[in-house]
């Protein structure tokens, strides 16, 4: 038997912690697919990129700069994720990606960012910002545990939690 939706009676309740999963299978090296397979929300990358490619996948202009994904940042073992939330974020909690690879995945390498952190320009790190628009930036770094630009199979999983506008 359904029931209504249960709506907090306090403003103490305060808003509720959304997650969104993206899921991605590795298909080559610095080579993956969404999961499912029509995905599009995320402009999923190994390697630099540039300010036009970033600006037609949000549809906004230099929320997040080329250099966020330059070289240098998307170096050796990372990879980011430029999500579309359709505008609606008002507060990025943390992210969370996780890397399973080796024999039934058995190879787990797991990366945290705070969702007060930003995208520094030109560093490899792990990182993840709220953009001016409400979308939201990622880059990780797996480190080499494995080797993760020669990674050919395996899966990748990001969990952004994040509070609506």
């Amino acid at each position: 038997m359904s029931q209504p939706g249960l709506f907090p009676y306090t403003s103490r309740e305060g808003k509720a912690v959304r997650c969104t999963k993206l899921l991605y299978k590795i298909t080559a090296a610095k080579t993956g697919s969404p999961m499912p397979i029509d995905d599009a929300r995320a402009l999923f990358i190994f390697d630099a990129t540039t300010q036009a490619i970033i600006d037609a996948h949000l549809g906004t202009s230099s929320e997040f700069t080329a250099a966020q994904f330059d070289s240098t940042a998307m170096g050796a073992d990372a990879f980011a994720a430029i999500v579309d939330m359709g505008k609606q974020v008002d507060e990025l909690i943390y992210v969370v990606a996780k890397c399973y690879s080796g024999t039934e995945g058995t190879t787990q390498v797991h990366r945290t960012a705070l969702g007060d952190s930003t995208l520094t320009d030109s560093t490899l790190d792990t990182e993840c910002e709220i953009g001016s628009s409400g979308n939201v930036g990622i880059r990780v770094d797996f480190g080499n545990s494995p080797d993760f630009d020669a990674l050919t199979a395996g899966q990748i999983e990001i969990d952004i939690y994040w509070r609506a506008k």
